[in-house]
């Protein structure tokens, strides 16, 4: 299945990689819907910037009200279209709410570096150091926090860099009050040199707010023990568990505790609480709520070859998968306003959520749209087969830039 390119060329064009994540030109996008105000001779809507569609992808797929957005250019002009739109009425939830539900952006870090792939091709540069990087991020999070719903979430990926200052900035915009986690991803593998004289640096920080409520759905991972393991019991129901101390639950809930089973007595009579585990093939699987420290996902070093894309800065599949089914539901819209190599558009679409990916650069548009290539070929092989895949559905897109 293949994919229209729609960009008149614009892929070869390099630019300042001032006016986002990525080195290319600064255009960019916005919403396309059947129901949309009138056009201009070029397809555009009318808002602070001239927006333009390019191309429907897949060709001649049938678009409903809703369109996801792959947007190439600045991502603070796209950011203002996008927010005159949604005043409009025009970028809605399922449920029909304005605004978008959940936000990630991987900005870049303030490293002085430039990122290139593994042929050489510039990702983007990094240079913004200081106040120009404070001033640069503060300027999109003012936006984005005016496109977010009134039950929407943030999420803002850093490193040791720059996370502590733009701490200051999300309280600031955002407010103290709706901080709502510090996320350290602990990807490891990373060990110190021998002549370090310091730790050696293995994770990223994820800072979580809302904006003035938010939806949140508990992540749960499952975790093999030996069964010979030590501090397991068998009750009389032949089911294996655990203890936990009683903390501060009331007499009122032991007493439902109790009526559940959940209740052990030590010898002493103190009360602990039960926690029970599944058996299978000689482990016991524990089902254990994610906390705000992720040392299960691995970063991108060590992910599988199918997953790998070339981007140098390519986040894995897991990690966004994990954001988006904590922080939205199935047809909520997922931005990223730095898209890089398009997995947080990637991992919406699996999750059957709605998607805007913003990038400015060349390489990010070339990846992210290969990668949707490669979605579209399997969803349409799976229901050939009768296979049932995350990608039951073909969500096609529409390809914008701003003038």
């Amino acid at each position: 299945m293949a994919l229209e390119a729609g960009d008149g060329g614009t892929l070869e064009r390099e630019g300042t990689g001032a006016c986002g994540k990525g080195d290319g030109p600064c255009e960019a996008g916005a919403l396309l819907k059947e129901d949309a105000s009138p056009r201009d001779d070029e397809g555009a809507l009318s808002g602070v910037h001239r927006l333009r569609e390019l191309s429907r992808v897949p060709p001649g797929a049938r678009h409903s009200k809703w369109s996801n957005m792959l947007i190439h250019g600045d991502n603070l002009r796209a950011l203002e279209a996008l927010t005159a739109q949604m005043k409009r009425g025009r970028i809605k939830n399922a449920d029909n709410t304005d605004g978008v539900r959940l936000i990630y952006i991987d900005p870049p870090f303030a490293s002085g570096q430039s990122y290139r792939d593994a042929k050489g091709r510039l990702a983007y540069g990094d240079k913004r150091k200081g106040d120009d990087f404070i001033g640069f991020i503060s300027a999109r999070l003012t936006l984005l926090r005016e496109l977010l719903s009134e039950d929407g979430s943030i999420y803002l990926h850093l490193d040791w860099r720059m996370a502590h200052y733009l701490k200051v900035i999300m309280d600031e915009v955002f407010g103290a009050e709706n901080f709502l986690n510090e996320i350290i991803w602990s990807y490891g593998g990373r060990g110190a040199k021998s002549v370090a004289r310091q730790f050696s640096r293995n994770h990223d920080t994820i800072l979580l707010y809302r904006k003035k409520d938010h939806i949140f759905n508990p992540v749960v991972v499952e975790k093999k023990i030996p069964r010979s393991s030590g501090g397991y019991r068998l009750d009389e129901n032949g089911r294996w568990f655990k203890t936990a101390p009683r903390g501060d639950y009331t007499d009122k809930s032991i007493e439902r505790l109790e009526k559940e089973g959940r209740i052990y007595r030590t010898r002493t009579g103190s009360i602990r609480i039960k926690y029970f585990l599944r058996e299978e093939k000689g482990f016991l699987i524990e089902e254990k709520r994610v906390g705000d420290v992720w040392d299960d996902i691995p970063d991108a070093m060590h992910m599988g070859v199918e997953e790998k894309t070339g981007y140098p800065t390519q986040k894995p599949e897991a990690l966004l998968r994990r954001i988006i089914c904590a922080s939205s539901g199935p047809g909520d819209i997922v931005l990223d306003a730095f898209a890089g190599s398009g997995t947080a558009c990637l991992a919406a679409q699996k999750e059957r959520r709605r998607w805007i990916g913003i990038d400015s650069g060349a390489l990010s548009l070339e990846t992210i749209k290969s990668r949707l290539e490669r979605s579209f070929f399997s969803c349409a092989k799976a229901r050939r087969s009768g296979e049932d895949s995350f990608a039951g559905v073909i969500t096609p897109y529409t390809l914008f830039h701003v003038d």
